[in-house]
């Protein structure tokens, strides 16, 4: 698909976002205006994954066939509840991958869809119910309805809709072996509905604080601002880098005390070989994740112009309209968001990858699922110098301004030395979601050891007849 065809493509579901963006009432008719106008008449404007959550199996929830098939699931081990902040179906994050892992390792997973509402076909008036789809053994995503659609990063929920939540995630809870659940919550704007979940059916609260949200431009102010109460009533807190853990945990022992370190990973699949020979005179320079604010245009501009005879590919949905300056370069291809399972083919052809993040809060304090990405294939890392890129020494290439950054590309792309691949392969091999996994079963169990001793200490409530005294 030609840059051209692209932009006309994909950006016309920028200007949904914005239609929630401008006070409650535009909230309240965002389901109606992205519907009859956007997904109505530009009929490509839909995005994939608004439909690719419909194509796994689903039952009214809660409904008798919704508990039967989640019966035939369960497991010893604690249920999951997670939180998130991104959906499923978009690009492969790190809750979808912990979530597999997490499954795969014998728990039964529950994801809730982000959307909540946006994801259905029909508004609210015309189909109201929730829903359970599986995704994969063990792993069952929630559909939770709510009439107004709320964009989880704009805004907190209402009392009503956070009472929708509640009502809805707690049959999930009472669905659970002995209520033993676990919720694992990645943004602040679920608080409300954990401490719920918590205080009612004893379910521990972990916070996965994997970014600076104050980083992120498009994110509110007051879900922002909930985070130092999001660290108060949780009861674990798992930090994605050592920057981010240093940072917020600094002068606060008692956050300290029931913080961890659990970096990102790569997956597990084998590492295929290389579809094109090393040798070739045109090189592919590429780039998988978001083109936001934070994606620095200026680097890859003077990569790209640099060595016009190479291909430089971007794969990722438009964020930010500043990174369009690149579509002037005939070199530079922008191929748009693609499903995790077609990356394998563009990532075995590339001859290097690259990191090309601005300098700031937030990227100071990410560590990037793409390093271990990039690393499975053995790919030489251009990188700006973030400290979870640059700890890895010579493995990577560090470019310090964009002119630098072009001298590291064409470095990189040439590189020869096939035991340094080889040593980014025995990385990726090593550092996987299924050890992630493992990290965190270590910390669920001390989590409900303490749950459940809690719980002999405190007597039972007083029943019905005593409650009437």
């Amino acid at each position: 698909m030609s840059t051209r065809a692209w932009v006309s493509r994909f950006l016309p579901f920028a200007k949904i976002k914005k239609l929630a963006g401008g006070g409650l009432s535009s909230h309240y008719l965002r389901p109606y205006t992205a519907r009859w106008i956007y997904f109505g008449l530009l009929k490509q404007a839909r995005p994939f994954y608004l439909t690719e959550c419909w194509r796994y199996p689903y039952w009214e929830f809660p409904s008798a066939e919704a508990a039967s098939v989640l019966a035939s699931a369960s497991s010893s081990e604690p249920d999951l509840l997670f939180l998130p902040m991104a959906d499923w179906h978009a690009r492969t994050q790190r809750t979808q991958h912990l979530a597999r892992a997490l499954a795969e390792a014998g728990h039964r997973c529950f994801y809730l869809n982000p959307h909540l509402g946006f994801e259905y076909a029909a508004t609210y008036s015309r189909c109201c119910e929730h829903r359970l789809a599986q995704l994969a053994p063990r792993l069952f995503e929630l559909h939770i309805r709510l009439p107004s659609e709320p964009v989880i990063h704009q805004r907190l929920p209402s009392r009503r809709e956070s009472r929708i939540l509640y009502e809805v995630l707690r049959r999930s809870v009472e669905l659970s072996r002995g209520g033993r659940l676990i919720q694992i919550v990645s943004l602040p704007f679920w608080l409300e509905v954990a401490k719920k979940l918590k205080d009612s059916h004893q379910c521990p609260i972990v916070y996965d604080c994997h970014d600076h949200l104050s980083g992120f431009e498009r994110l509110s102010q007051e879900i922002i601002g909930l985070e130092a109460e999001m660290f108060r009533h949780s009861d674990l807190i798992v930090f994605s880098s050592q920057t981010l853990l240093d940072g917020k945990t600094a002068g606060l022992p008692w956050l300290r005390a029931k913080s961890i370190l659990i970096r990102n990973a790569a997956g597990t699949v084998e590492t295929p070989p290389r579809q094109v020979e090393r040798a070739r005179s045109k090189k592919i320079i590429g780039y998988v994740g978001s083109l936001d604010h934070w994606f620095d245009v200026e680097c890859v501009r003077q990569a790209a112009l640099r060595r016009a005879d190479w291909e430089y590919v971007l794969i990722g949905r438009i964020e930010d309209p500043s990174v369009l300056q690149l579509a002037e370069l005939p070199n530079v291809k922008f191929l748009g968001e693609l499903p995790h399972s077609e990356l394998d083919a563009h990532l075995s052809g590339f001859d290097a990858a690259l990191i090309p993040f601005r300098i700031n809060e937030l990227t100071l304090a990410v560590n990037p699922i793409k390093l271990y990405e990039y690393f499975s294939y053995g790919l030489p890392v251009v990188s700006t110098n973030l400290p979870e890129v640059s700890m890895f020494g010579k493995l990577v290439y560090i470019g310090g301004n964009p002119e630098d950054f072009a001298d590291k590309v064409e470095t990189a792309a040439l590189e020869s030395d096939a035991s340094i691949r080889q040593k980014r392969i025995s990385i990726a091999r090593r550092e996987t979601w299924a050890a992630r996994a493992r990290q965190l079963q270590a910390a669920f169990a001390a989590l409900m050891a303490n749950r459940d001793l809690q719980s002999a200490r405190v007597p039972p409530e007083a029943g019905p007849e005593g409650s009437q005294s």
